[in-house]
């Protein structure tokens, strides 16, 4: 019976003995892996804080993947110091750094498949597929930073996202949609202080009563200053009107077509116009077809816009172009508006000018560059435009230096466009400058089109007070040659 007993207490030991050398060798194999997991761990860890540092896009999700990296990596060096001791606490080592490693390659992916969405989507995409492939995958996140930091090379600058620069294209693009334009322009009011305007307002009310002229000048002048008063703007300027006073009878009729000040009313506007063109105002019959168009009487609006397009108005010209963007008298075709606005805006017409590089800037922030945002920079143009162009292909290709470069060139022209382009120099500093002084001197560059481009006060609003407290931040003003 003894005998029997030894035997079994032997069995069991050799089987416990073969139990444990197989484990041991499964623990050495782990380890081996975790070993190779760790090198392409670390690559990409070295490759997503690069990428944390140039794009503010999912940087939380980058930082994430990082954390568990390091954290794989404390893991593992205690991993190491039991394995060398043989303590069997190994195993459970093994098996969290193998854990906190996977986590680090997933989080990695869904870091690469959110950054997708803003620069180099195939790239980006494969690189959140391969992360099933540490070596390979490993590999790709240091493609991937290169190709951003390639992207944002010289003059101090690094991709960390186009936020303020992306809200000023938005603000651009809903202050110019497709509207119709006229030739009777916009009035030009000077910013002033808060007395500068109680001085001229006060002014132009003592001389509101000598002239319809001056009725008008005093109603404009309230309207753009003291807007909440446009009742008492809108008073004056129907004064104006009485003695018919073309520009007056114009602007009444433009704002009940528009719904400005007042509820629209397509009726009383027609009444303002044909007075208006009695008076000898030519543009408010181009506005007389408009309304027709709006109200569905396409057959009125378009031969109004036709007869005056073949006496060489752009502006009639441009808005057919409208016309065939909108679908209004036409069926809708894209490609015919773009070659109308593109006619007019050869010819100067700024308000086509503004309408084709709204169009470009609409989808600038996609992944993809779209068929439409080819078509418009393929178009030839001249001037201050042609950089403002350039400027936005360079910032759809993540190039913000290159991108600054063309909106100072645009600079320099000293035409309708300095305004948007020191504008779109503030923001590409403020969203892309390495140093404090760049963001500040992008700030500066922002207040100076205050009085260029009225929309700069509000981009101008939002900019940091941190930023605008950074001392030795001069605005390295372009010199023309």
């Amino acid at each position: 019976m003894a005998f029997g007993v030894l035997n079994s207490v032997t069995g069991n030991t050799a089987f416990l003995a073969a139990a444990g050398n197989n484990f041991s060798a499964a623990v050495d194999i782990m380890f081996y892996i975790n070993l190779a997991l760790i090198f392409c761990a670390l690559i990409e860890t070295t490759a997503f804080a690069v990428l944390c540092k140039k794009t503010s896009c999912a940087v939380v999700a980058g930082l994430v993947s990082v954390l568990l990296f390091v954290f794989g990596l404390i893991v593992f060096i205690v991993q190491l110091v039991l394995y060398s001791y043989g303590h069997r606490g190994t195993v459970y080592a093994v098996y969290m750094c193998l854990a906190f490693l996977a986590c680090g390659f997933i989080a990695g992916g869904v870091y690469c498949c959110i950054l997708s969405r803003n620069s180099h989507a195939a790239l980006c995409y494969f690189t959140c597929a391969f992360q099933l492939v540490p070596p390979v995958g490993a590999a790709l996140a240091v493609l991937l930073s290169y190709r951003i930091g390639k992207d944002t090379r010289v003059q101090e600058m690094v991709f960390n996202g186009y936020a303020y620069t992306y809200a000023a294209l938005g603000s651009f693009c809903q202050k110019n949609s497709a509207v119709f334009a006229d030739n009777s322009g916009e009035e030009y009011f000077e910013p002033l202080s808060v007395k500068q305007i109680k001085r001229k307002l006060k002014s132009l009310k003592a001389r509101s009563t000598l002239s319809a002229e001056n009725m008008y000048e005093y109603a404009s002048a309230l309207i753009n200053y003291r807007p909440y008063k446009y009742k008492k703007a809108l008073r004056a300027m129907e004064r104006a009107a009485e003695k018919n006073y073309s520009p007056a009878l114009f602007n009444l009729g433009y704002y009940y077509e528009r719904g400005l000040y007042e509820k629209k009313d397509y009726k009383k506007a027609r009444d303002y116009y044909v007075k208006a063109v009695a008076s000898g105002d030519d543009d408010a019959a181009l506005r007389l077809g408009i309304i027709a168009l709006e109200k569905g009487e396409a057959q009125d609006g378009m031969r109004v816009l036709d007869e005056r397009a073949a006496k060489g108005d752009l502006c009639a010209k441009f808005d057919i172009g409208i016309c065939y963007e909108r679908g209004l008298g036409v069926a809708a075709d894209m490609d015919r508006a773009l070659d109308i606005y593109t006619e007019c805006a050869q010819a100067g017409l700024f308000a086509a000018q503004k309408r084709i590089f709204a169009l470009a800037s609409t989808d600038i922030n996609s992944a993809q560059n779209g068929e439409f945002f080819r078509k418009v920079t393929d178009r030839k143009f001249d001037g201050g435009f042609a950089d403002m162009i350039d400027g936005l292909i360079c910032i759809k290709k993540r190039l913000a230096a290159d991108a600054s470069e063309k909106f100072l060139s645009a600079i320099l022209k000293r035409d309708k466009w300095e305004g948007v382009a020191r504008c779109l120099v503030g923001t590409l500093y403020i969203d892309c400058g390495k140093l404090p002084q760049d963001k500040k001197n992008g700030a500066e560059y922002i207040k100076s089109a205050f009085d260029m481009l009225p929309s700069a006060h509000e981009i101008y609003s939002v900019v940091p007070r941190s930023i605008l407290k950074i001392r030795g931040g001069k605005s390295d003003e372009p010199q023309a040659d």
